[in-house]
C-alpha cells in the first residue's frame, strides 16, 4: 500500500509530515534505521555462528580451530585480485569457512591418520565435499557461491579432481580461487602425516601447478598478491593462539 506524506508548509493542512497510519516522517525514518540495525545484528550473529561451527569442525579434523580462518582470509585476498565482484556474494565468505563441513561424517581414524590414506580411505575422504553440500543446501546464507565452494574446492584444472571431474572454467571461479588458498595453507602448516613446509616451497609448488591443478589466472593473482598474503600469514600466526582459544 502506498504511503502518502504531507509536508509541513504545504497547501494541504499545514500539519507535520504523516502517513495514514498516524506515523510522522521522523517516526518512519527511525523505524527504517531500527530495521537496518536489526538486520546488521542478524548478519553478525550469522557470521559468528558460522565461525564457531568452522572452529569446532576444524578441531575434529586437525586439533586446531585456525585453518578455516586462514584459508578464508587468503581466499578473500585472492578473490579481490581475480574477481572483486565475487566479494558482493556473502555466501562465498561463509563457504570459505565451511568448506570442509562434510568431514563431520568422516571417521577420526581417517581424518587423523598419521600416514597417507589407502585407496578405500581416500575414496571415503573424497565424499566430504558432497556430504558438505547436502548438509548446507537448505541454508539460505550458503546459497550461491558458498555451496559451489563446498562442493567443488577439490576439483582440478586438468579435470582429475573430485567429486565431478570438472575441468578448466567448468569449475566455479570461487572454488578455483579457494583451491589455491587451501593448498597454500596445507603446504605451510603441519598435517597428521607430515610437517609444515616453507612459504617459498609452497609458492614454487603453486607455480608448478598452474594449468594442472590450478587455474593459471589464479596463480597469477597469487604472484601479484604474494607479499600481501605473506603479511597476512604473519598476522595470522600472531593471532593464532586467540583464534584457537576463541
Amino acid at each position: 500500500m502506498e504511503i502518502a506524506l504531507f509536508r509541513r508548509g504545504s497547501s494541504t493542512d499545514g500539519s507535520v509530515e504523516h502517513s495514514p497510519g498516524g506515523l510522522s516522517a521522523d517516526d518512519l525514518r527511525r523505524l527504517v534505521e531500527l530495521e537496518r540495525g536489526q538486520r546488521a545484528l542478524l548478519q553478525t550473529a550469522y557470521a559468528e555462528t558460522v565461525a564457531a561451527l568452522a572452529r569446532a569442525l576444524e578441531s575434529k579434523d586437525s586439533g586446531t580451530g585456525a585453518h578455516s580462518q586462514r584459508v578464508q582470509r587468503y581466499a578473500l585476498e585472492l578473490a579481490d585480485e581475480v574477481a572483486p565482484e565475487l566479494l558482493d556474494d556473502r555466501s562465498m565468505e561463509y563457504g570459505f569457512l565451511l568448506h570442509d563441513v562434510g568431514k563431520i561424517g568422516i571417521p577420526d581414524s581417517v581424518l587423523r591418520k598419521p600416514a597417507p590414506l589407502d585407496d578405500g580411505e581416500r575414496r571415503l575422504m573424497e565424499t566430504h565435499t558432497v556430504l558438505g553440500e547436502r548438509m548446507l543446501e537448505d541454508l539460505a546464507l550458503l546459497r550461491g557461491e558458498g555451496l559451489r565452494v563446498v562442493r567443488s574446492h577439490h576439483e582440478r584444472w586438468d579435470g582429475s579432481g573430485y567429486p565431478d571431474g570438472l575441468a578448466g572454467t567448468e569449475i566455479p571461479l570461487s572454488a578455483r580461487i579457494f583451491a589455491v588458498a587451501d593448498a597454500l595453507d596445507a603446504m605451510t602448516n603441519d598435517r597428521p602425516y607430515r610437517s609444515a613446509g616453507t612459504w617459498q616451497g609452497a609458492a614454487e609448488q603453486i607455480a608448478l601447478g598452474a594449468s594442472l591443478q590450478f587455474d593459471p589466472d589464479v596463480v597469477e593473482a597469487f604472484r601479484a598478491r604474494e607479499f600481501a598474503l605473506r603479511r597476512l600469514s604473519q598476522e595470522i600466526d600472531a593471532e593464532e593462539p586467540a583464534l584457537i582459544a576463541h
